[in-house]
């Protein structure tokens, strides 16, 4: 039959569009995974960047809302625009040096922040007639009332629609983008509003350029738009301001930058997907050309033959036979899987899942434990605290072709690989008595054959004859390398049952409190005082049994875990998994490795110290604390500074920051406002006022009630009183 002939057969026919079939689906798999991928990839790579340029626009317009803030809070501390507002009150006239100061103090807190965003600040006192810019002073035709605006703004307008007026100046009818907010002097009563107001042509040029190519964005205050352009069908990208939670912003990008498009990278892969693909359809066609043509003949053969009488049979067979003398190389594949079937019955063994039904016979033939005698034992390799899997994995190789070629008549030497860093070595002989001097002169040759930084260790049972043993010898040969803990590390040791079955060992009552206050203190001398203890007195006082070492071990982790999760909680860290010692090592390993850990808990916790500190500079969490419990007589800085798990040092830097002056006068200045307050209008008693103001000693309040309003409380009620009589 020719070649033509067998691609026209059915079987040809059938065969090659199997192969098409598997083909063409895995190409269609492969298109959709690479364009899912692709798709995922770009999205991600979208995400990531509008995130980032949100956060740049969030962060450009922080900016000019943090220098707005600065303006309003030094403004608000002023001693000169709060002489300016006494003067006010007091019906008294404004004389000329005080007015260049206060137009002075306007103008530098407008430039000391180097906003050249900002046009102008304006100071607006309630129920007066006069405005005050950095410039100059805008006399007004009525009496403002600003009683009603009470709160922080922001909005893009113009001052004649925030006051309802009609004023020609340009100041007033020319639109900008207003931050204001209430004029109290210090802690005080609410005394009128300061507005800063912005360029709103300079607000937008900054934020379209830091949008990149984000088409669209938006402004918000308290829920409503302040400032909005751009497209608004897109996918959106908000971020809340770090400097004020009723401001929000939002980027909107285009949908098109998050879909497949045929520019990117994802259409070369589809390109050579689908060169493969055909690639692999050519191949197809000449493996089903190949491989059809001997069933094709085996078709004929029968059908031709049969016939034929007399040698039907024998065509067939022959036929058949002349089929199979293609090599298929079965047989090779069997005897090249022969070593891996070896190892996976020396596992059963090892593990004591072979199973009572088992041919016992047939296993030990196979893995040739035929002799009498056997020796467990397990090789620990070490190369210090910092290996490369390359060196382990050669240092194993190089144990298991030792172990084929010190194999004799005499000896039998099997290697099992249990891990990375620990092997089985399994001695059979019919003698004995020299099982043990063969186990020390193949631990000698390992010692010359590995590499001289690598130390070798060997647990060994004693010599066993019943095969069904061997799980329990290799058992007893791992508990016998716990002798590592005590003995070091280079010698051969031999399991006794005997002498390591005591529990005694020695362990601090109280070890968990002790490392707790070490770590808390960051005392490393007590620490190190600690572990010293533990290793000294075990190694003089106890026999340092094998189970007793374990329990100690086990203690010791425990006791680390939670003196390091104390430490955790109270330093506000996140709590993670500690892993424990890795086994077979000395004692001083076992300690260095736990000192290693506390030395990290040390740097988490300087690190956790700068990011609580650099947080709370951001955050008015605590500067809103002491506003609200400013009358709790039990209000202190270390209060304070406990509550929030900062020093106090760090709290009165923030409230000199933020308002300039100490903690203490902060205090006392609301404490006597609120006093103030009561006196004016209220009939209580002073004792009554005192209280109610935090103070729990009246000679206390009239020494810092006088030291602020110069005059003591009962002198300010008949001031008030007579000020209302002459009305």
């Amino acid at each position: 039959m020719n070649a033509m002939e067998a691609r026209k057969s059915r079987f040809f026919k059938n065969m090659f569009l199997s192969y098409c079939l598997i083909i063409i689906l895995s190409f269609l798999i492969y298109s959709v995974t690479v364009i899912f991928e692709a798709v995922k990839v770009k999205e991600n790579q979208a995400v990531k960047y509008y995130e980032t340029k949100a956060q740049a626009f969030a962060n450009g317009m922080d900016q000019q809302i943090y220098s707005a803030q600065n303006i309003i809070t030094n403004l608000n501390n002023s001693s000169l625009i709060n002489k300016l507002y006494m003067t006010v009150q007091m019906q008294n006239p404004v004389d000329s040096y005080l007015l260049y100061q206060v137009l002075n103090d306007i103008r530098s807190q407008k430039t000391a922040g180097d906003d050249f965003n900002i046009s102008d600040v304006v100071l607006m006192l309630n129920k007066y007639n006069k405005i005050y810019t950095s410039d100059e002073v805008i006399h007004l035709s009525d009496k403002v009332d600003l009683s009603v605006w009470s709160e922080d703004r922001l909005a893009v307008t113009d001052l004649n629609t925030c006051l309802n007026m009609n004023n020609s100046q340009l100041t007033f009818f020319k639109k900008y983008l207003i931050y204001s907010g209430v004029y109290q002097y210090g802690s005080g009563s609410e005394r009128g509003i300061i507005c800063v107001l912005f360029d709103n042509q300079k607000i937008e040029d900054m934020l379209k350029s830091a949008l990149g190519e984000a088409r669209g964005y938006a402004v918000y205050y308290n829920g409503k738009p302040v400032i909005k352009a751009g497209i608004e069908d897109g996918r959106i990208f908000k971020q809340t301001s770090q400097v004020s939670n009723l401001i929000s912003y939002e980027i909107i990008a285009d949908k098109d930058k998050f879909g497949f498009e045929l520019s990117d990278m994802g259409s070369f892969a589809l390109l050579f997907g689908f060169v493969i693909c055909l690639g692999y359809l050519i191949l197809a066609y000449f493996f089903t050309n190949r491989y059809s043509s001997p069933f094709e003949k085996i078709r004929l053969l029968v059908g031709k033959d049969r016939k034929e009488g007399k040698n039907e049979a024998e065509k067939i067979v022959s036929g058949v036979v002349d089929l199979l003398g293609e090599r298929n190389g079965y047989m090779q594949q069997v005897h090249n899987m022969s070593p891996y079937a070896s190892q996976g019955i020396l596992h059963s063994l090892i593990l004591g899942s072979d199973g009572e039904s088992g041919n016992k016979e047939f296993l030990t033939d196979f893995v040739q434990l035929k002799r009498v005698f056997f020796l467990a034992a397990m090789v620990d390799l070490y190369y210090g605290e910092r290996w490369s899997k390359d060196e382990a994995k050669k240092a194993v190789k190089a144990i298991s072709l030792l172990a084929e070629q010190e194999s004799d008549e005499e000896f039998k030497i099997l290697s099992y690989k249990k891990d990375s860093l620990h092997v089985y070595l399994i001695f059979n002989s019919n003698n004995g008595e020299r099982l043990e001097d063969k186990l020390y002169e193949f631990f000698d040759k390992m010692k010359k054959t590995l590499d001289s930084r690598c130390m070798v260790t060997i647990g060994a049972d004693e010599v066993k004859e019943e095969l069904e043993e061997i799980s329990v010898s290799c058992d007893n040969a791992t508990l016998a390398l716990e002798k590592i803990l005590w003995e070091g590390r280079g010698s051969i040791y031999f399991h006794d049952p005997r002498s390591d079955c005591s529990m005694n060992y020695y362990f601090p009552k109280d070890g968990v409190k002790q490392l707790t206050k070490g770590m808390k203190d960051r005392d490393r001398e007590s620490i190190s005082h600690f572990f010293e203890e533990i290793e000294k007195k075990n190694q003089m006082e106890f026999d340092n049994s094998v189970y007793a070492g374990k329990l100690l071990l086990s203690e010791l982790y425990v006791t680390v875990v939670k003196a390091m999760q104390a430490i955790w909680d109270q330093c506000g860290i996140p709590l993670r998994r500690v892993d424990v010692c890795p086994s077979y090592r000395t004692m001083d390993e076992v300690i260095g490795y736990y000192s290693n850990l506390v030395e990290g808990l040390f740097i988490e916790m300087d690190h956790s110290e700068e990011l609580r500190e650099e947080y709370f500079q951001n955050d008015m969490e605590l500067i809103e604390y002491i506003n609200k419990n400013d009358r709790n007589p039990d209000l202190s800085l270390t209060q304070i500074a406990d509550h929030f798990s900062v020093s106090s040092k760090y709290v009165t830097a923030l409230v000199k920051k933020r308002f300039g002056m100490t903690y203490l006068k902060y205090v006392q200045e609301r404490r006597i406002s609120h006093a103030i307050d009561l006196l004016k209008n209220s009939s209580l008693p002073l004792e009554k006022i005192a209280e109610e103001c935090g103070y729990t000693n009246m000679l206390t309040f009239r020494r810092n009630f006088k030291a602020i309003m110069e005059c003591n409380p009962s002198d300010f009620r008949g001031e008030k009183t007579t000020d209302e009589d002459s009305l």
